[in-house]
């Protein structure tokens, strides 16, 4: 690490190479929180359809539109 610093132009290099680094980490911790949201999502609605809710309370519970319950409803095979 040593010679790192004492080369201005590898340190800047490395710090730009460790700034990207944690760039594409944050990027990939918002994907997976997006894709988890989305999954819990998608399970509440599975419960509520198979309760016998109607689809227009779901959609508003589960942050989805009637069609993509109504899909999922035929994915499950519950309309």
């Amino acid at each position: 690490m040593g010679k790192v610093k004492e080369n201005k132009e590898m340190e800047k290099s490395y710090m730009t190479y460790a700034m990207e680094i944690e760039r594409h980490r944050r990027e990939a911790k918002n994907i997976g929180i997006a894709i988890g949201r989305e999954e819990g999502f998608y399970q509440t609605a599975l419960s509520m359809l198979k309760k016998g809710l109607p689809v227009p309370l779901i959609s508003e519970c589960a942050s989805l539109t009637e069609q993509e319950i109504h899909d999922l409803a035929k994915e499950h095979h519950l309309l």
